[in-house]
């Protein structure tokens, strides 16, 4: 049986895969030039923007709030002109993230917010243990 099996599929291979030309069916007139070119598929949309939920918005607005607070206090608290290039260059950023989570909260955009805001306490930390390691 198996080798009954066997002997069909091949047959049946070598049969579909002879290279001899289909059959054009007979109210067809074989075109002589060359074939339309295929059109390009059409691009692929975006991916939607997922932004993470926010379970409690109003506790995490007012963790917002407290960290870029303390941010705000600290830039406060500095004199620039006595920072080296590099701690300038981290008060600036500081004050971009500070800016922007600022930004995001007018925008209701809470994760964007929330996102920032670490971010600009994160480099605040640092800046602070610079600023101490100067002194």
């Amino acid at each position: 049986m198996r080798a009954a099996l066997t002997l069909c599929l091949v047959a049946a291979t070598s049969f579909a895969c002879a290279s001899s030309r289909p059959p054009q069916p007979a109210n067809v007139v074989p075109s002589s030039a060359a074939p339309s070119p295929v059109p390009a598929p059409a691009p692929s949309p975006a991916p939607p923007l997922i932004t993470p939920r926010v379970a409690n918005d109003e506790r995490t607005v007012r963790d917002v709030n407290a960290r870029l607070a303390r941010a705000n206090q600290l830039v406060s608290q500095i004199d620039p002109s006595k920072l080296s290039s590099d701690q300038q260059e981290m008060l600036s950023g500081l004050r971009d993230f500070i800016s922007k989570a600022n930004e995001a909260l007018q925008a209701h955009d809470i994760p964007r917010a929330q996102m920032l805001a670490d971010k600009a306490s994160r480099l605040a930390d640092d800046l602070t243990v610079t600023l101490k390691k100067t002194r």
